[in-house]
């Protein structure tokens, strides 16, 4: 659990002296060797508060935000980088407060993937409140400008994981939480990378447990990054609209929504910057068609993610995963979670039934079925006849008992070979000099395996709910609210 820092003290104008500097942000280095400088040249301009040094000029801002909202750098008397934001005195009760509520909450307190709140002050300063947090690099929008185009797969697919681990901190566990206002600039990146929830302005924590929808009077989300039932699309398409720009919001939002906003933010961390739905003046309308025209047009695109993020991005809630679901989908499982979804399907009585609809789908070649075009036709060409033997060994199956062109059989090798995989790996031919595992084996000849038992199992309610399966197919039994509650 990380610390919280709660405690009450007075606004000094007198500088605190700090201990020795403790040296972790680089983006910000300067800053504070700056803020030491007028320190002690100018002392008078140092505000403290709850001991931590601030000088409200310009030269030490590092962000703003709406309503006023400005951030600046401040240095604790005990060494350590933070940042303070400051908000008219009328705006607090309204905005900071709530920020203030969310952020001391178990649901982010206990989660890395949430900004670390320290302190609050909304009485010392007649015009002022105040909000202490944990220092960090720069915005997600500021971290793609610059490293957008160094991105590796491997890195995409972590910073989309810690987006959904944060809203999966917000949304899974009771007092649950919106966020409302998911967007690049509202997603902060720490020293060392990792991506961190923020601004928790217009936040709300929902009404009462197990319910999904919130219902406000107050307007909500940033032009660009609002989901399709946020909009009031009715006043839209109205006469009365007199900048197309403008977003009219209507005054419901569910815990859906802030899946499909994070999903258009996984497409800008994967498309370095780019929205799914196209340029700014045609977002609105490609929201409202369900047309992520960009998400269609990706050069050379994964077709997992392209799976996760058009789940995510549907217009229709229904279609949307909740957040515990998106994050079990075949994009983020390891090798060995791979293999241990595999070989349970592959341990499946129902798997040797020819006319149950899983191996149905799983067997059949026709171009508009799953595996068309992601699993090679023949699956023991693939392997080839030596690692076949190899595979074979130790059981009761000789490579003439499957079937070249049926992947039900390619399922029962597997699962054989993970229930019995002694020593056969150094035996393999078909591998390359890095194959540690047979994990790696398999999923380096056929990598979309599980992806494609994945799109079949998912549609097929009698299979997901099996007990070795459940695990892959999270059930979510949230009370659903109706739109007139």
């Amino acid at each position: 659990m990380r610390l919280n820092y709660i405690t009450v003290t007075m606004l000094n104008s007198a500088a605190l002296k700090p201990r020795d500097w403790i040296k972790v942000s680089v983006k910000h280095r300067e800053k504070f060797e700056r803020l030491l400088e007028v320190r002690e040249s100018d002392p008078e301009s140092i505000t403290t508060v709850n001991d931590n040094d601030v000088c409200f000029k310009k030269e030490f801002a590092i962000g703003n935000g709406s309503y006023g909202t400005e951030v600046y750098i401040c240095l604790g008397s005990d060494g350590v980088e933070r940042a303070i934001k400051r908000l008219p005195k009328l705006m607090c009760k309204k905005f900071l407060k709530n920020e203030r509520d969310i952020l001391n909450s178990p649901n982010a307190v206990d989660s890395p993937r949430i900004v670390n709140y320290c302190f609050y002050d909304d009485t010392s300063n007649p015009d002022f409140g105040y909000l202490i947090l944990n220092l960090y690099e720069q915005n997600l929008e500021e971290f793609i400008r610059e490293e957008g185009e160094s991105l590796t797969e491997s890195r995409v697919r972590k910073m989309i994981r810690q987006v959904l681990e944060g809203l999966k901190a917000l949304h899974a566990r009771e007092p649950r939480i919106l966020h409302r206002d998911l967007k690049p600039t509202n997603i902060l990146v720490d020293v060392y990378g990792n991506l961190l929830l923020s601004d928790f302005g217009i936040g709300r924590f929902f009404p009462e447990q197990g319910a999904t929808t919130y219902h406000t009077s107050n307007e909500s989300g940033s032009h660009g990054w609002v989901a399709y039932e946020c909009i009031d699309w009715d006043e839209l398409f109205s006469d009365k609209m007199q900048n197309p720009l403008d977003t009219p919001l209507q005054l419901r939002c569910k815990e859906k929504s802030d899946i499909q906003v994070a999903g258009m933010l996984s497409f800008y961390i994967l498309a370095k910057g780019k929205h799914p739905f196209g340029p700014k003046i045609a977002q609105l309308m490609n929201l409202h068609d369900d047309n992520p025209v960009d998400l269609r047009e990706l050069t050379d695109p994964d077709p997992v993610l392209t799976d996760l993020l058009s789940q995510m991005l549907a217009r229709d809630l229904e279609k949307r995963p909740y957040v515990e679901q998106a994050l079990k989908h075949p994009y983020f499982l390891s090798l060995e979670e791979q293999m241990k979804f595999v070989a349970a399907v592959g341990n499946q009585t129902k798997l040797k039934k020819p006319h149950n609809v899983v191996p149905q789908q799983l067997n059949n070649r026709h171009p508009s079925k799953p595996r068309s075009s992601l699993l090679p036709m023949d699956w023991k060409t693939v392997i080839g006849h030596d690692d076949l033997k190899t595979l074979c060994k130790g059981g009761q199956n000789t490579p003439s008992d499957f079937v070249s062109s049926n992947y039900t059989s390619c399922l029962r090798l597997i699962r054989n070979t993970f229930q019995h995989r002694d020593g056969k790996l150094r035996q393999l031919k078909n591998k390359t000099d890095d194959t540690s595992s047979v994990e790696e084996y398999f999923f380096q000849l056929f990598p979309h395996l599980p992806f494609v038992l994945h799109q079949i199992i998912r549609e097929n309610p009698d299979w997901k709910t099996l007990p070795a399966l459940k695990e892959f197919f999270p059930v979510i039994n949230r009370r659903v609210v109706s739109d007139g509650e």
